[in-house]
């Protein structure tokens, strides 16, 4: 895969000029891969301004404008972006001149402070699971094209990244990564590598045979922090859909679950607060809870796998591309530390728990 080059300040005020008739100023804001912008205009006004690569179908940016669509129109109170028509009236701009083919979005701009800023408090984890469970009740009845794709983060595919950790040096880090974990208890207990290698072994083995029966939907495959915005009591905003496809729920269970862990022995406790919320809007049966555990697991290990290989193909970028690596690296070590069915025990038991709530 070849980086797309990146989209200038200037080329994002003009693109906002030509295509929205919108004048404004343009900030760039940390993201992976996509050039994603805050317009300001003169009067004050924010917009967000996101410019994407994608496939000549245009299929995948297509799924995130469809989602936006479709959940004003089903789901009005959740608190997602609405998409800003551009002048001539269509969702989304198309932009062919001779590179890449981008798709050009803009939104209304929602305020508020990322969840993953702070500690979250017990009631704020389980309104971000509750959250969670009515975006993907909104989202189950929306068919799309773009829902077949797959990328990196599509944990139905954690094997394929055994290439990407093959690429890692050999202790399965990056120098930059090892220099920032002084704790010896932040390393997998066999080290590093040998418990990623023994992660994507155990999909293999017990995870893939039991996709084929799990409940699938288009799922938001990204809700963690940096993707949710808070007034310190709830969730007031969701945030990016550039992860979105069609997959199981328990993924995005397992997914959010695993940006809300602990430390140390307690790494599970603040997780599962999480679960509780989700469970008590959107009921998880044993299998999928039993998912749910190994999803964890696997998003963690792909955190630092994927991560590690993103910063070496964009070097530039490496300081946000590898921020929360060595936090990833001591969630997998006290994982990979609880006895074997303690992470699933623990979830079922927290969904008894959202009973009473």
């Amino acid at each position: 895969m070849v980086a797309v080059p990146r989209v200038a300040q200037e080329q994002a005020e003009e693109i906002a000029l030509r295509h929205y008739g919108i004048r404004a100023s343009a900030e760039r804001l940390p993201a992976e891969h996509d050039d994603t912008f805050r317009l300001t205009t003169r009067a004050g006004t924010a917009r967000l301004l996101k410019i994407s690569a994608d496939d000549a179908a245009g299929h995948a940016v297509s799924l995130q404008t469809a989602i936006l669509l479709h959940l004003a129109a089903t789901a009005p109170e959740l608190p997602v972006q609405r998409v800003t028509a551009a002048s001539d009236g269509s969702p989304e701009v198309r932009i062919d001149g001779g590179g890449p083919v981008r798709l050009v979005r803009m939104t209304s701009w929602l305020d508020g402070e990322p969840l993953g800023r702070d500690p979250a408090g017990a009631p704020l984890r389980r309104d971000t699971g509750a959250t969670l469970a009515r975006l993907n009740t909104a989202l189950r009845g929306l068919r799309h094209p773009g829902a077949r794709r797959t990328h990196l983060w599509d944990l139905q595919n954690f094997g394929r990244l055994a290439a990407l950790l093959d690429q890692l040096p050999r202790g399965g880090m990056l120098p930059e990564v090892g220099t920032a974990l002084r704790d010896p208890r932040a390393i997998p207990p066999g080290g590093l590598r040998a418990a990623l290698e023994d992660c994507l072994d155990r999909f293999d083995a017990m995870v893939r045979p039991a996709l084929a029966a799990a409940r699938t939907q288009v799922i938001h495959t990204d809700f963690h922090g940096d993707n949710l915005l808070t007034d310190g009591h709830r969730i007031t905003g969701i945030l990016d859909f550039g992860d979105a496809l069609s997959g199981p729920v328990a993924m995005d269970v397992g997914t959010a679950v695993c940006y809300q862990l602990g430390t140390g022995s307690r790494v599970l406790r603040p997780a599962l607060d999480v679960v509780a919320g989700y469970h008590a809007v959107d009921p998880l049966d044993a299998a999928e809870l039993a998912l749910a555990a190994e999803f964890t697991v696997a998003r963690v290990a792909a955190r630092i796998i994927v991560s590690q290989w993103n910063a070496m193909r964009e070097p530039a970028n490496h300081r946000y591309l590898l921020r929360r690596t060595p936090q990833a690296i001591g969630h997998l070590a006290a994982l990979r530390r609880l006895a074997p069915g303690e992470i699933v025990r623990s979830l079922r038991a927290a969904c008894e728990t959202s009973r009473g709530m």
